[in-house]
């Protein structure tokens, strides 16, 4: 049986039977995937920093954490009012049971520092820490820390915080997440993990493992000896190269194997592309990995290489015959070699040298499990020409040297290999391809490395809580996923109080269907056939609705609104003027103007302009008064516009040709401007409530300067007025309007498209390249080939349905795969795609 080292633990302190204190802090991973190589080489900067901060012994961790589905789906319910929110209260029941069957988690980090024994705690703190183990063998009470000497130790290790690189946001971290890490460590393969404390007061996980919490003790059995029930030879040993771990609170043994970073490639390490730690995930291995770290500053380092360098300059002289004969090559090589290194100390005062140990875990229920991983972990890192070796003596000791509060011993050291701050840091370890909010509706499954992890997306906080626009975009060919991903943002918004507003340019009507589960929605259509009308002044009342119906009107009769009848209609539109003649519509004010009854010079003039659309039956949506008015209080609007055209860009810019254009298109472009026009003041009206604009097509509105415009305002207000918007789009760059607009739009997802071209647009927006910028050709690959791959005989397979490349409201960047809602009812108003429509 063995005892933890560590005595006493108190905020992020922890006492040792070494009589050394150790301070911890929780990293804050960077950002990193799929982002440019000046990214990249930034991220690479930051990490440097962090080992040139640190002097002396170090500890950096990262471990493979568990996330408890309860906590997503408490996240899911974060801030709402669940009383009236039955839909969304079984959608949340139905997340639960699916994550059940998902292995998900992230990884975690920390840093570990021991801090030094100056003055009189140089025999103090050894004396203290014997103490506590006579005390343990004795079956004594603990005498813990005295609150002063918490006190100096507290502003020892904040001392230590306050130089590392801010970006890493080193926080202290809490009883809970130490004592997490001790148990995690006995407990690895096993699957019997809680979560990692958030470090928040109010989790319950903090709750167990803080106050009182102790650490089980542990049984380590080098090569599983006690499975045989006799001693091994070492020739037995040397076949059994694992480390049987058990817990004594639940006796359920752990198979373990430690293995160590013997060599890297002799060419050097790729940067980017060598990311030997940072992409450690992308193996598919559940794997911990932790690097023990010795930092000694450029003044020591160089006055240890003279030191060198004088004993080699001896060795020389010694063997000066064998010099003559050619027998040096070693100590020329050597003397090189050192040369080098201290050029390089040289070339950057800023410069540290690391000697650190890099030590990976893998654990299993059983040794075969364990050693199965091992050998897959030792092939995958092969393949980049890294060398781990699995030393069956020091299994024990490696294992040790992965938990804070253990000094580094001998074993550890031999497998130690010295560097500079800068090359350790082309491993980029702290990094993350974690997405999405920590609340908010379940949008899909990050799956950059390994193991899944929930994305969530806040439509309602995220823009707010980081001041960005409240935009989201997605960009994708037809039949990659990209409405399905409309329509599952748009019922899971409204399933937690949004009101809705989309526009449905499908032949098949797709958005009847997806918005059929809502009660009380309210599908438009604007052709012909429509049932309601959307003629602004009765839907908003002749204040607010004269001036949008004045914008739509100069957009639909193409005048100038400086000019003769634009001030006509300016004037006619007063409220002042409707009140008068008590005007409550557009098509009574055609008759008013066509009448005579208006006495302005060149009223009947507009009036029949006017009319002549009024008299069209795919005016009535405007013009007909006898329509009932849209429901401005409906949860959901879908505005059916599939019959609307639209003209070209050759029509709009080509004065001749913009002349001749038919009625059908002049009124197409003037009402997707009203729709959106609209949509903004419907979205925008409740500041308390989210407003959720969704345009799967964006270049219907974007087409036109008066919908660009609206669009424009949208985008820019939106944050404000608590109302998002979501654009659909195949090609960014033409359909997203101008590189503001596209800038604005901070959510990005990128699915499949063939087209190599419309990839790279794609992949330069959600990147945020300039236009024409080169994008690599593995990443065009990625999205053209390895997303959502379409397979000759079968389409889309099922499992891979809804990948993308998704940049989330922080800028982060990862794939993921979209998934579909929960409940049965749900998925299937959005999985059913009538036929025609674009899925």
């Amino acid at each position: 049986m063995s005892h933890s080292q560590l005595t006493d633990m108190t905020h992020n302190l922890m006492w040792t039977r070494s009589g050394t204190v150790w301070a911890m802090w929780r990293l804050e991973p960077l950002p990193y995937g799929y982002r440019t190589t000046d990214a990249k080489e930034d991220t690479r900067a930051l990490h440097a920093s962090l080992f040139r901060a640190l002097r002396g012994e170090g500890l950096l961790l990262g471990y493979c954490a568990s996330t408890d589905p309860t906590t997503v789906v408490q996240q899911m319910i974060d801030g709402l009012d669940m009383d009236d929110r039955e839909e969304w209260a079984a959608e949340c029941v139905a997340t639960l049971d699916l994550l059940k069957e998902i292995d998900i988690g992230r990884r975690a980090y920390w840093l570990a520092v021991p801090l030094k024994n100056a003055g009189s705690r140089a025999w103090s703190e050894p004396l203290r820490a014997a103490g506590a183990s006579l005390r343990d063998a004795a079956a004594m009470p603990r005498v813990g820390p005295s609150p002063r000497q918490v006190r100096n130790r507290l502003e020892q290790a904040e001392l230590i915080r306050k130089v590392l690189p801010s970006s890493f946001n080193a926080r202290p971290a809490t009883v809970a997440e130490m004592t997490w890490v001790q148990i995690h460590a006995q407990q690895r393969g096993l699957h019997l993990d809680l979560p990692v404390p958030s470090g928040d007061a109010t989790d319950p996980v903090t709750r167990i493992l803080s106050a009182g919490a102790s650490i089980p003790d542990v049984h380590t059995d080098p090569s599983g000896e006690t499975d045989l029930g006799r001693r091994l030879t070492p020739w037995e040993r040397l076949k059994r190269r694992y480390l049987k771990v058990t817990n004594l609170e639940t006796t359920e043994p752990s198979y373990q194997v430690m293995l160590a970073v013997a060599n890297v490639p002799s060419g050097g390490i790729a940067f980017p592309g060598g990311e030997w730690l940072g992409r450690l995930d992308e193996s598919g291995i559940p794997v911990d990995w932790a690097l023990r770290l010795n930092v000694r500053g450029r003044d020591e380092v160089t006055a240890r290489n003279r030191r060198a360098n004088a004993n080699l300059t001896d060795q020389f002289d010694q063997r000066s015959e064998e010099n003559r004969a050619g027998g040096s090559s070693q100590l020329v090589t050597a003397a090189s070699d050192l040369a080098e290194y201290q050029g390089i100390l040289d070339s950057d005062e800023l410069e540290v040298e690391v000697e650190h140990t890099a030590i990976l875990a893998v654990g299993g229920t059983t040794p075969e499990e364990a050693e199965d991983l091992a050998g897959e972990l030792a092939k995958h890192y092969a393949r980049s020409q890294f060398k781990l070796v699995t030393d069956a003596a020091a299994q024990e000791a490696l294992w040790d040297a992965m938990l804070p509060g253990v000094p580094t011993t001998r074993a550890v050291r031999e497998l130690s290999q010295i560097t500079t701050a800068h090359n350790i840091a082309a491993a980029v370890p702290v990094i993350t391809s974690e997405l999405g909010d920590d609340r908010g509706f379940l949008a899909a499954l990050e799956i950059s490395g390994g193991r899944p992890n929930p994305v969530l997306i806040d439509l309602a906080g995220a823009g707010i809580r980081m001041e960005v626009a409240m935009a989201i975009g997605v960009v994708g060919e037809l039949g990659s996923g990209k409405s399905f991903f409309l329509k599952k943002c748009a019922l899971d918004a409204v399933a937690r109080g949004a009101t809705l507003v989309a526009v449905d340019r499908t032949v098949s009507g797709e958005w009847a269907t997806a918005v059929a589960p809502i009660p009380g929605s309210v599908v438009v259509d604007v052709s012909e056939n429509a049932r309601f009308s959307v003629d602004p002044i009765r839907i908003f009342g002749v204040g607010q609705g004269a001036r949008i119906a004045q914008t739509f009107l100069t957009t639909l009769l193409n005048v100038d609104s400086t000019e003769e009848q634009g001030v006509l209609l300016s004037d006619v539109l007063e409220a002042q003027y409707l009140s008068a003649y008590q005007i409550t519509s557009l098509g009574a004010l055609v008759d008013h103007l066509t009448s005579g009854a208006c006495d302005l010079p060149g009223a009947e003039d507009l009036g029949r302009k006017m009319n002549v659309f009024a008299r069209k039956d795919f005016g009535a949506a405007i013009f007909n008064p006898h329509l009932p008015p849209l429901d401005m209080d409906a949860p959901a609007i879908v505005f059916w516009t599939a019959l609307l055209e639209l003209p070209d860009a050759d029509e709009l810019n080509n004065p001749m040709r913009f002349a001749q254009m038919s009625l059908e298109k002049k009124l197409g472009r003037a009402m997707y401007a009203l729709i959106t026009a609209i949509a903004r003041r419907r979205c925008m009206s409740d500041s308390k409530r989210l407003g959720l604009f969704i345009v799967d097509e964006a270049h219907s509105v974007t087409s036109s300067p008066e919908g660009l415009a609206e669009l424009r305002m949208f985008v820019r207000d939106g944050r404000k007025h608590l109302a998002t918007i979501i654009l659909g789009s195949h090609d960014p760059e033409a359909d997203f309007g101008d590189e503001v607009l596209r800038g604005l739009i901070a959510f990005r997802v990128l699915m499949r498209h063939r087209d190599r071209t419309l990839a790279a647009r794609g992949l330069r927006w959600i990147l945020s390249l300039p236009v024409e910028a080169p994008v690599e050709d593995e990443l065009v690959d990625l999205i053209a080939n390895e997303t959502s791959p379409v397979l000759a005989d079968q389409g889309v397979p099922l499992e891979r349905r809804g990948e993308c490349l998704m940049r989330d409201f922080q800028g982060r960047i990862g794939r993921a795969k979209i998934l579909p809602p929960a409940t049965d009812e749900r998925a299937h108003a959005i999985l059913t795609t009538p036929e025609g429509a674009d899925a």
